[in-house]
């Protein structure tokens, strides 16, 4: 946060819109005390820079934006200015200026670039640096070492320096970065292991992303004495006599959310979602909440979770466990006969869950089997009839819907990949689903009444030029959009379920996700378009989410006549949430793929279905349809094996090939053409 003396600064700068040195600033600034220490702030803050012979001018000015740099394997790069109107900026490979993914570097404008609408430029500075660490394979020509990380995004040949580790040839290690002017090299710290074996590569996913490691002893200590005595409210309700029930996944440990359904004498329910109270754990600049705000969010990897707070907070004291008394955040919703929301409530309360059930049980009593428990059916019917309302109002809404498309990784007893499976999107999914929308949008709309600092989740309009983009990429496939430049979401939601129980489904889905803005974080309650809803945050998970943690804290202090004291502003924290959002997902989606490459290493010559995503003089670039997976089926090799080719190829089209090369290391697929199996027939 820019102090008033920067503020001043910056002011004058962008209303002059000149280039001005410090004498002359001193001149027009007299009463601001710090000037100097303005100056390198606002520099810090990439809003102002060097204008040569002393002077100083807003990057406007000059010419030059700040933005996250994104590489490409061929070593170009793209970056996207800041909010509110970013421009698509692309790099070449010598204009680099030695900056790696993620980086936040200083770009010079030049020339518009025709293709993409944005322009070229070249990196002038980097102001920050994403990565400490790096992984790679250690190789060693004559006397030297060198590190091919296996990010694609990295080059490889860096001059590495071994130490102390005794690393060998071809071992898998993670690194320290020394960053030069243009360039870097690094210094072993620790062989992780086997570059085909799974924990290895994963480790080598998480030290390039720079995940969090354990928890530090004093957090653990502060986690341990909080469990024992919560931080205590005034004012919670006693809500144990509630028929409370929770459901999660089968390996669920962490639960987070119990819901309960009454319904109403007029006609109509009352639905009642209660959300672990985590800020009765973690109050605001605690170790607990200091180390959440710093992970974000919990990673979700195929191996492995990396909690965003510590065990025994999220799968023991926070876990709505049942037959244990537990402290909640409780939403009451009132809905009539039509589904329509008629009243809600938020407030602190205290449970104790009846039952804890899997979803694949909750399938089952949704599905009209009986559970056995008279109780437990009768609610489950009424769940069913609210949920079967709540779908028509949110059809009715017009909000999108793109399904499910998420694949779990199945290990072998040796802790090998052995396949893969998708993520359901049954009834009992979407029940939940429905019911976590209902208490966030209730939350949201609590949160703007009362005027609180917290953090909304809003989601953007697709751009016009992004739509346009998506109408092409349909059209080559064969399907159609409406002919808005931006169209409603229940017009996407149109397009995929088109696609669904065809081979194209996966590919549909993928482009009308990509046409549209990515969901953040902001202080800006400006809606949220995917679910055509005004108001919107997260609520529901704070054990696993940082702005659900931040909302719990701020209704906490509220309750209790207060104001929570933050080291960062809301507006930082919600940059800083959402881009520990992205960093959480690019892991969880790199780590997926390196398991699938690691699982069809292994099955060489084998079988799979898949579809023609793109083609192109080299080849053609298939995503298989059971493994989260594409690969490259070369031009030659459709000229060798023509025989197995029935029909045209184009984008859409299935096919069958078969694994030639699967290489996680080189992160390459190499598939042929193939014969459908006999059971395809």
């Amino acid at each position: 946060m820019l102090d008033s003396n920067a503020g001043e600064l910056l002011r004058l700068l962008s209303a002059s819109g000149e280039r001005l040195n410090m004498q002359a600033i001193n001149s027009r600034l007299p009463d601001v005390q710090d000037r100097t220490g303005a100056v390198e702030a606002l520099m810090q803050a990439g809003l102002i820079w060097h204008a040569g012979k002393g002077r100083y001018a807003t990057l406007k000015t000059l010419g030059m934006e700040v933005g996250t740099i994104r590489m490409r394997s061929d070593g170009s790069a793209t970056l996207y200015t800041r909010e509110p109107d970013p421009i698509r900026i692309v790099i070449e490979k010598n204009d680099t200026g030695g900056a790696l993914d993620r980086d936040v570097a200083i770009i010079r404008l030049l020339e518009p670039d025709l293709h993409s609408g944005g322009y070229n430029g070249r990196v002038i500075d980097i102001l920050k640096r994403f990565r400490k660490r790096i992984a790679g394979i250690a190789r060693k020509r004559g006397e030297n070492w060198f590190l091919d990380p296996l990010d694609p995004k990295v080059n490889g040949n860096i001059p590495l320096d071994p130490g102390e580790e005794k690393i060998r040839q071809g071992d898998l290690i993670g690194c320290d970065i020394e960053y030069g002017r243009s360039s870097i090299k690094v210094k072993a710290l620790s062989t992780v292991g086997s570059p085909n074996t799974p924990g290895a590569l994963i480790d080598s996913v998480c030290i390039d992303m720079q995940l969090p490691e354990d928890f530090s002893e004093e957090v653990k200590r502060e986690s341990d004495a909080v469990c024992i005595s919560p931080v205590p409210h005034s004012s919670r309700k006693d809500l144990r006599d509630v028929y409370t029930l929770t459901i999660d996944p089968v390996d669920a440990r962490d639960f987070d959310d119990a819901i309960s359904i009454e319904t109403l004498p007029q006609g109509g329910f009352r639905l009642g979602v209660h959300i672990a109270d985590v800020s009765a754990y973690a109050p605001p600049n605690s170790l607990v909440d200091n180390e959440a705000m710093r992970r974000g969010t919990s990673v979700y990897l195929p191996d492995r979770v990396i909690p965003m707070i510590p065990e025994i907070l999220s799968n023991s004291a926070c876990s709505l466990q049942p037959d244990q008394d537990r402290l909640t955040k409780t939403v009451l919703i009132s809905y009539n006969s039509s589904g329509k929301r008629t009243d809600f409530s938020v407030f602190s309360s205290q449970i104790r869950s009846r039952r804890r059930l899997n979803y694949t049980e909750a399938f089952a009593i949704l599905s009209g089997n009986s559970s056995g428990d008279i109780e437990l059916d009768k609610v489950f019917n009424q769940f069913a009839e609210l949920n079967t309302l709540l779908d028509k109002v949110r059809e009715n809404r017009g909000a999108v819907d793109l399904g499910a498309s998420d694949f779990r990784t199945r290990f072998n007893d040796e802790g090998f990949p052995c396949g893969f499976e998708r993520v359901s999107d049954d009834v009992s999914h979407r029940m939940i689903e429905n019911f976590m929308v209902e208490a966030n949008s209730a939350v949201a709309e609590f949160c703007k009444w009362l005027e609180l600092d917290v953090l909304f989740r809003v989601h953007g309009d697709p751009a016009p030029e992004a739509s346009e983009k998506l109408r092409r990429i349909l059209s080559i496939y064969g399907f159609k959009m409406p002919g808005q430049l931006s169209p409603r979401a229940s017009a996407l939601s149109k397009t995929v379920k088109e696609a669904e129980g065809t081979p194209l489904y996966p590919i549909i889905r993928d482009a009308v996700l990509r046409s549209m803005q990515k969901a953040i974080y902001s202080t800006e309650n400006s809606g949220h378009y995917g679910l055509a809803l005004r108001n919107y945050m997260h609520f529901t998970s704070p054990i696993r989410r940082y702005p659900d943690l931040v909302v719990h804290q701020a209704i906490t202090a509220y309750e209790e006549g207060s104001v929570p004291v933050r080291s960062e502003t809301m507006s930082t924290l919600g940059e800083m949430c959402s881009g520990l959002e992205r960093r959480a997902a690019g892991a969880e989606r790199a780590t997926t793929e390196l398991m699938a490459l690691l699982y069809l290493a292994g099955e060489t010559g084998k079988v799979f279905e898949g579809v023609i995503r793109d083609k192109t003089d080299f080849g053609l670039f298939i995503r298989l349809l059971d493994v989260p997976v594409e690969g490259l089926l070369h031009v030659s090799a459709l000229k060798k094996y023509r025989h197995f080719i029935t029909g045209d190829l184009h984008p859409g089209s299935g096919i069958f090939v078969s694994v030639e090369k699967a290489d996680p290391i080189e992160r390459r697929l190499s598939l042929l053409p193939a014969e459908a199996p006999e059971d395809t027939e």
